[in-house]
Formats: C-alpha cells, structure tokens, sequence
C-alpha cells in the first residue's frame, strides 16, 4: 500500500497554513522552530496551539526582519544553496521558486532573471517554502494530492496598484486546475500556497479512494464568520499500486517541413513544458512522405505547448484528448560514489523499487572529475546502486 499526502483546501491555502499543518501531522514543532532559528535569516518562529470557529489547529508565526530591497532568483538560489538541508531538499525548494519567479516573469513580460519578489519576503517566503520541504522529506516526498482550489474573490493592494484576487501571478500557478472563488471575500490562495501545492501535486479526483491514516489541522492568522480558516494535511494509504494520472495527448501530421526544423521545433515544444515528443515518419496525402507528432503534456502547459507548436511547425490543426495513464511511484535519491554525490530516479512499484536509474550528468561529471572513462564511471555507480538495493531489483 502507498501512502500519500491530501490537503483538503476548502480555505484555501497560504504558506503558513501548509507549515501548520505539517507540523501539526508530524507533530514536529520544537524541531521545526531549533532548526530555521538558526539558519541565519534573522527569523523568531511561535508554533501555537488556537482555535478557529471552535475547531482545534495549529498556527506558525514567522517574525522576521523587514524587507528591504526586493529579492531575486540568484539571491534566493545563494540562501537556499548555504543552507545544511540534504541535496532533495534544496532541489525540491528550488522548483517551488522556480516556479513563483516563471509566473513572475509570465504576468509581467520580463525573464526570470529580471524578476524582483516584492509582495513575499525573502526571509518569511524561504521558511515557508525550505520549510514544507523539510517537513515533506520527512514523509519520504510521498505523492502529494489536493482538493478543488479556493481563491477567495475581490480585490488586493499590491505595488502594482488594486488587482483582482486571484492576483495574476496564482492564475498563472494554478492554469489546468480545478478552482473556485468561494464565498469569503480576500484573498485565499497564496501565491507561496499556490506555488508549493502545483510544484508537486495533482489534483484529487471525486473517485479516489483511501484510508486516512492521521490528520493535522493548520489556520491562516485571519478569522473567518463564514468558514474556518483551516487547512488539512491528511496523510493516507492508497490501494493503487501505483499513482494514477491523467495527460494530453496533442497529435498532428507534418508533410512540408524540413526534419532539421522539425528537430528544433520539437525542442521547442519540450522547452514549453511538454512531457515528451514523439516523431515516427509515414505517407501522408498525395504520396507525400511527412512526419507524425504526438506530444504529451499536462493540463497546466496545455496552452504554452499549443500556442508553441502552431508558432514553430506549419500545423493548421491538431487532435487533443485527455487520457489516463498509471505511473510508477518516482523518487530522487542521492548516492555516494568515489565521494560524489550522484542522483539516481528510483521508480517503485507496491513499495519495491523496479527501476532505478542514474543522472547521465552526474556520471559524466564523475567520469571528468576523476579522468576516467565514462563506461567505467558508470560501473561505479551501477556498483553503489547494487549496495544499496541488490543486484536484483524486483
């Protein structure tokens, strides 16, 4: 059985909400509270136990010092790269950031590298999100699901003048999935909130089954008549063996394109967020030798990757459906080899691992860091993997 992670977002969802709520499942606050006091951010952390509307929950209060300067992408890559946090940890904490600076740099036409955060704060917004992170790794980064997205609706002062709420920057997290403004007015899903849940989640479909194994209950620092202001974490075994998943299949035939063009074109289209691209050649009308283009993506990049695929190809149309497919349960681990640190995918199957797989640059790097041939850096590594999971892998 697999267990997994559902944030029930009837109320939305902040930063501050998730951290609550984790800490409140893995009743992890004293540690939680030692450990980001002295990273050095300048933070004074209270994890409290309060109520709201007479249901009892957690709250996480981060005190830190008043931002200065908006922060960029390379400055907020330098915290999280000093800090003592395992290599998952950080890497997972800079997709989440990768992810809010690209929304950033879509709503207001500019490159990432431009981008200045000025309505979250470095210091609160790096404890928000190292800190799910930190909490998550603890649960082994086990599949992570989410109910319907709350918005909340009207408007928010930003620097950029009032904006409708969601604010154009979570319109961008959240494209391809299920929301809803719901009846409290204000802003209810975060952009931190926004940007940890569709990092790493998917969506909870109405026909999933589990048993919920333990509950946490995290609230905003706000106070609702309406509804409590709560988010849960509920942490549960699922019967699939493996997760499933829905993604879109784009096809479409190509008859006057050069294969070079269409080799950049499909490079175009992975860059654009599809998860593949595959190119078989056929006859087409007329007798006319041309290609067949199927791509995948998710729901979130369907519109980048169409709009992609028109502006590099010649396409005039293509055919869409949405399918579902089973996936074996992914996971990012970090082996010692020869002293080096080299990533493997191991991808399980009922909880044992059946593929697992390492980071072609990190041999490579291996094999140039040591001056030896790549097929002999790989048998290191295939060594370190037999240790640790056997030679047989089930």
């Amino acid at each position: 059985m697999a267990q997994e992670l559902l944030f029930q977002t009837n109320c939305g969802a902040s930063g501050d909400m998730i951290l609550a709520a984790m800490i409140d499942l893995l009743d992890a606050g004293l540690e939680f509270r030692k450990t980001f006091e002295s990273l050095g951010l300048g933070v004074t952390i209270a994890v409290e136990d309060t109520e709201k509307n007479h249901l009892r929950c957690k709250q996480v209060t981060v005190a830190a010092p008043a931002a200065g300067q908006a922060v960029t992408w390379t400055e907020i890559d330098k915290i999280i790269t000093s800090t003592p946090f395992p290599t998952r940890i950080k890497v997972n904490a800079r997709k989440i950031f990768t992810n809010i600076f690209e929304a950033e740099a879509s709503v207001h036409g500019s490159e990432m590298k431009n981008v200045h955060l000025h309505e979250i704060g470095a210091a609160d917004s790096l404890v928000d999100i190292l800190g799910f992170c930190f909490l998550w790794d603890k649960l082994d980064c086990c599949p992570i699901l989410f109910t319907t997205l709350v918005t909340g609706h009207g408007d928010i002062q930003t620097r950029h003048g009032l904006l409708p709420v969601p604010p154009p920057a979570v319109l961008r997290l959240v494209q391809g999935f299920r929301c809803r403004s719901g009846r409290i007015e204000g802003e209810l899903l975060t952009p931190t909130g926004a940007a940890i849940l569709t990092a790493f989640g998917r969506q909870a479909g109405p026909e999933h089954d589990a048993r919920p194994l333990k509950t946490g209950c995290g609230c905003g620092h706000k106070t609702f008549d309406a509804m409590p202001n709560v988010l849960s974490a509920v942490l549960q075994e699922s019967d699939a063996a493996a997760a499933n998943d829905r993604i879109w299949s784009l096809e479409f035939n190509i008859d006057d394109m050069s294969p070079e063009m269409l080799a950049h074109a499909a490079e175009k289209v992975l860059q654009a967020g599809a998860a593949d691209v595959f190119i078989a050649s056929g006859l087409m009308k007329k007798g006319r030798p041309g290609f067949h283009l199927t791509v995948l993506c998710s729901a979130g990049e369907r519109e980048k990757v169409i709009e992609t695929v028109f502006s590099e190809t010649t396409a005039i149309g293509l055919r869409q459906r949405l399918e579902e497919r089973v996936l074996l349960r992914r996971e990012l681990q970090i082996l010692s080899v020869e002293g080096r640190e080299v990533r493997v995918k191991v991808s399980s199957w009922q909880d044992r691992p059946m593929n697992i797989k390492p980071e072609f640059a990190d041999v490579r790097r291996l094999a140039e860091e040591r001056n030896i041939p790549f097929k002999q850096a790989m048998l290191s590594v295939q060594g370190a993997i037999n240790e640790k999971y056997g030679c047989r892998q089930d």
